[in-house]
Formats: structure tokens, sequence, C-alpha cells
């Protein structure tokens, strides 16, 4: 439940940084609606602390659920925003009982004190007014139905183009040898170090810009396989945290933990030696680069110098045995 108070009603937005609203550059109401309404789960509280436009747009919307002039009872007012919540509100995470709190608390609904009468305020509350101008008058079940659709029309599209890639992956290249060879060096290198000999590199635009060798015993770091060296040298290199368009190749299978990292980077190709018959999650135990519940994917080709990859861990191993 929502606390009888919050003190949000006048909170000021933020004065500096990157949520600061530029003086001219403020978001239509509308817009921001549709950009908050294909989400899922927003919690009205992490709303009121963060972006104020944001949070005035979403109770001024709920407000609306109300009809101007209009009285309700309990019962009455809590069948609207339950209809509110189920409709163009459907991206908010809490009742309508909480919902109702919040927009009492905020101004933009009035009570008797026996809590037997709510009605919408007219005018709005001044922090308000705006956001209910922008808003009024407009069918926000029918546009937040289409934003939803075109969201989810965008997804399957998005979708069927990956499957259709991984349907026919197209066969190693000359490239790709090239690209897996500087990977080799890097596991090479690793094996000199008394590190499990696993090396990976990323290549954007016929360049590397991330080079990583398996280093978690040095480190004493269980996350810095080769795989998660790379994408952090790629990331700065590139000035993003996002590697679309990139390439990862890695001597060796990567498992959950690299498969997981390689997909939250947004890397679309991924292509590795030898297959781990134990941790591979590319497909000999797992396969997170084919499972459609995930919002990226990436395509993924292994065996690409398979025989040279297994090699330098089957001497790994060996030496370390003897």
């Amino acid at each position: 439940m929502a606390p009888a108070s919050r003190g949000i009603v006048s909170a000021p937005a933020p004065a500096s940084g990157p949520r600061a609203a530029e003086p001219g550059a403020r978001e239509d109401p509308l817009a921001t609606f549709r950009r908050l309404c294909v989400r899922r789960g927003i919690a009205l509280g992490g709303l009121a602390s963060g972006r104020q436009d944001d949070f005035r747009t979403v109770l001024a919307a709920a407000s609306l659920a109300l009809d101007e002039g209009a009285a309700y009872d309990e019962r009455g007012v809590n069948g609207r925003l339950a209809a509110w919540l189920a409709g163009p509100g459907a991206m908010i995470g809490c009742d309508h009982v909480e919902l109702r709190r919040w927009l009492v608390d905020a101004g933009l609904v009035e009570r008797d004190g026996f809590g037997r009468r709510y009605a919408r305020v007219v005018p709005p509350p001044p922090a308000y007014a705006r956001a209910v101008a922008g808003l009024a008058g407009c069918d926000l079940a029918l546009f937040a139905q289409e934003a939803r659709e075109t969201l989810a029309r965008d997804r399957d599209a998005r979708r069927s183009a990956w499957q259709a890639r991984r349907a026919a992956p197209p066969a190693a290249t000359a490239d790709d040898r090239r690209w897996m060879g500087e990977a080799i060096a890097l596991a090479k290198a690793a094996a000199d170090r008394g590190e499990v000999p696993v090396g990976a590199v990323v290549v954007h635009d016929g360049a590397i810009v991330g080079r990583g060798g398996n280093a978690p015993i040095g480190g004493l770091d269980p996350t810095a396989h080769a795989e998660i060296a790379a994408l952090r040298e790629a990331a700065r290199a590139l000035g993003n945290y996002r590697l679309s368009g990139c390439a990862l190749y890695v001597t060796l299978e990567p498992c959950a933990m690299c498969a997981g990292a390689m997909l939250h980077a947004r890397v679309a190709r991924v292509v590795y030696g030898a297959p781990d018959p134990k941790t591979g999650a590319a497909g000999s135990v797992i396969d997170l680069f084919a499972d459609g519940r995930l919002n990226h994917h990436a395509v993924a080709l292994g065996g690409v110098r398979a025989d040279e990859c297994a090699a330098l861990l089957a001497g790994f191993f060996a030496a370390r045995r003897s």
C-alpha cells in the first residue's frame, strides 16, 4: 500500500544532471505517455523520485479515468481505476487502491472525510496542469493499444530476422579464420601466465576494438574470462556499452555468464572455436543465443579452427596433470 502522505506534489525537478529538463525542450505529455505505456511493472514510487514529468504524466492520465464533474462512491472510483490499470495504465505496477491514494495525495482527486465520495479536481493542481491539458480529449486506451502493438510487431520482425539468419548461418570466412588466429594468440599468452588458454577479440568495421585473455587466477576474479575482458575493452574503445554491429571471436564456446554479457552488449555475431561439453552456452549444454524469450539475439557460429583451439586446451591440462 502507498503511504498516506508522500510529499511528492511539490517536489521540484532535479536542477542538474541527465534528468534535468532544458528550458523549452520538455517532452510533450502525449509523447511521454507513449514512451511509458509500452513498459511493464512501473513503480509509482520510482517515478516520483525520478523524472517528474514522467510521474506527473502517469498520474494525470490516471485522473482522466474519472469524468469531469462526476462524483463516485468508493466502489465506483475503484472500478474506474481498475479498468484504467487493465487498459491504458497496464504499465503501472500497482493496484487500484494504491493508485487512488496516489491521486488523492497529489491533489488530482478529492474525497470527503469519510471516503464515500470521490471526484476529479478541476482545474488540476498547477504541477499537473500541463500534463492534464496535453492528455485530455485523447483516447488513451486506443493510443496505448496502438503503441504496444507497434512494439510487438517490431520485436516479432527482429526475432524473425534473427531466426532466418540462424537457420542459414553463413559459412566461416577467411576473415573469421584470421580473427580467430588473433584470439588463439591471446589464448597462448594466457597459458603462459598459468591461466586456462582462452582468448577473445571483438571486431568492429574490420578492426579489432577489444582483446582479452583468460585471467581469473591471476586477477582473483571469477568473472575475468577472456570474453568479458574483450567486451570491456571494446566498450571503452567505442565509447558505448552497446556493441551493436560487433562480432566476438573466442577460442572456446562461451559459458552462460559470457553469453549473457554478449546479449546485454547487443553483440551481433559470436564465433567460437572448440565446443565446451561441460559449460557451453551456445548449444553444447544450453543455447542462450537461440532462446526466443530473450529480447536480443546474436548469430552464433562454432567450429572455426576448432582443432587448434581444442589442442591448446588439451595440451594445457595434460601438462598440469603430468
